[in-house]
C-alpha cells in the first residue's frame, strides 16, 4: 500500500490493563500490516507509559469514571462530558483517521460522540461476556460491535470474534501423566489479591499436611507482598514469591495449575493455552463482569469456580487435593479450555477492521 494511500485508525482505551492490553495486541498487529495508528487515552491511566513504550502515537483528554464517586462528580459530567468529547474531537480533525475502535472503559464515551459527529466509521470491542457501561452507551452509535465472549445478540452487526491476547499462536505442551511434584501458580491480576495472599499459604500447609506430592509455587502478591511473606514464614514455606510478573509466559509455560481472577484476559489466556485453574472472580468488579465470565466456563466443565464469600483455606486445599490426586481431571480442564478457545482472534479482528477500512474483504 503506498503512503498517499495508508489507512490509519484511531484507538480509544484506558485506565485498566484489561482494555489496554487486547488494544496493545491489535494496534501491532496493524502496524505490522502497515496501518497508521493513533491512541487516545488519559494521562493517569496505563496506557500513557505502554502505549508510549510501544512507540505509538498517544493523545490525551481530560476525563474519568464516574461509577462510585459521588453526587458532586455526577453533578459535574455533563460539563466534564462537553470539555472532553470537545478534546477528542480536535484530536480526531488533527489525526484524521480513516476509522475509530473503542475497546470500552470510561475513556470511549466522549470518544465515541466526536466520531459521530464527524461521521467516522465506528467499531467497537468488548472484552467481557456483558457489556461495561461505556460500550454499553457507545454501542448504539456504533457501526460494528466485536465481542470477546459468545453473547446472544440479534443484530448482524455483532460479531464473536474473541479476546486479542499475547498467547493464542502459542502451542500448549501440557503434561498431565502422574508426577512427583505439581507446580501452581497464584495470580491476583496485575494489582495482587489481598485475599489470597492471606488465605494461600494456609491453603499450602494443609495440603502438604495432606500429600506427599513435592508442591511447588510462584505467587504473585500485588503490594501486600509483606503481608505474603509473613504468612508463609509461619509456615516455614520456601515459596517463590514475587510481587509483580514480568513474563507471564514463562509461568503459565511451568504451571500445572493456576489459582486466579475472572478477568476477561485471563480467561482467554487460559483457554489460548489450556492451563487448568481453580477461578475466584473478583467479587466487586463493575456489574459482577468477572463472575458472569466465569459462569460461562464452569457450564463448559473447563474450570473450577469458587465464589470468594465460600472461599477458606480449608475448601480450597480440598480442590486442590482433588486436583493434584486426579490427573484425568486436569487433563479433561485443560481439553475443555481448548475447544473453547477462539483461535486467531488478533487476525480475525484486525480483518474485520480492515473491512472496514476498505482494505479487506471478509468471506
Amino acid at each position: 500500500m503506498s503512503e498517499n494511500m495508508k489507512k490509519k485508525l484511531a484507538i480509544f482505551a484506558a485506565g485498566t490493563g484489561g482494555h489496554v492490553y487486547p488494544g496493545l495486541s491489535i494496534a501491532n498487529q496493524l502496524i505490522a500490516e502497515n496501518i497508521d495508528i493513533t491512541w487516545i487515552g488519559t494521562k493517569k491511566g496505563i496506557e500513557k507509559k505502554l502505549v508510549e513504550n510501544e512507540k505509538i502515537h498517544i493523545d490525551f483528554i481530560d476525563f474519568s469514571g464516574v461509577r462510585g464517586k459521588g453526587l458532586y462528580i455526577i453533578i459535574k459530567l455533563p460539563l466534564k462530558l462537553i470539555r472532553a468529547t470537545y478534546q477528542a474531537f480536535k484530536i480526531l480533525k488533527k489525526t484524521k483517521p480513516n476509522a475509530v475502535l473503542s475497546m470500552g472503559g470510561y475513556v470511549s464515551v466522549p470518544c465515541i460522540i466526536a466520531s459521530k459527529i464527524l461521521g467516522l466509521p465506528i467499531l467497537i470491542h468488548e472484552q467481557n461476556i456483558i457489556f461495561g457501561l461505556a460500550n454499553k452507551i457507545s454501542k448504539f452509535f456504533a457501526n460494528s460491535v466485536m465481542t470477546g465472549f459468545p453473547m446472544k445478540l440479534e443484530s448482524n452487526k455483532y460479531k464473536f470474534l474473541g479476546n486479542p491476547t499475547r498467547y493464542e499462536k502459542i502451542k500448549t505442551n501440557k503434561n498431565f501423566q502422574i508426577k512427583k511434584e505439581i507446580n501452581i501458580a497464584v495470580i491476583g491480576g496485575s494489582l495482587g489479591a489481598k485475599i489470597f495472599n492471606e488465605i494461600f499459604p494456609k491453603t499450602l500447609f494443609e495440603v502438604l499436611k495432606k500429600t506427599s506430592l513435592k508442591i511447588n509455587v510462584i505467587h504473585q502478591t500485588g503490594k501486600t507482598y509483606k503481608l505474603a511473606e509473613l504468612q508463609y514464614k509461619s509456615f516455614f514455606a520456601d515459596i517463590d514469591l514475587r510481587e509483580y510478573i514480568d513474563n507471564m509466559g514463562q509461568v503459565y509455560d511451568w504451571c500445572d495449575i493456576l489459582i486466579c481472577r475472572g478477568g476477561a484476559i485471563t480467561l482467554t489466556e487460559i483457554m489460548n493455552l489450556g492451563i487448568p485453574a481453580v477461578v475466584i472472580p473478583y467479587p466487586y468488579a463493575v456489574d459482577n463482569h468477572q463472575m458472569k465470565n466465569c459462569i460461562y466456563l464452569e457450564k463448559n466443565d473447563s474450570i473450577i469456580l469458587i465464589d470468594q464469600k465460600n472461599l477458606s483455606e480449608t475448601n480450597l486445599a480440598n480442590i486442590i487435593l482433588k486436583l493434584t490426586d486426579n490427573q484425568d481431571l486436569l487433563k479433561t480442564l485443560s481439553e475443555n479450555l481448548l475447544k473453547l478457545n477462539k483461535k486467531n482472534a488478533t487476525k480475525e479482528i484486525c480483518n474485520h477492521i480492515k473491512t472496514v477500512l476498505g482494505i479487506f474483504n471478509e468471506k
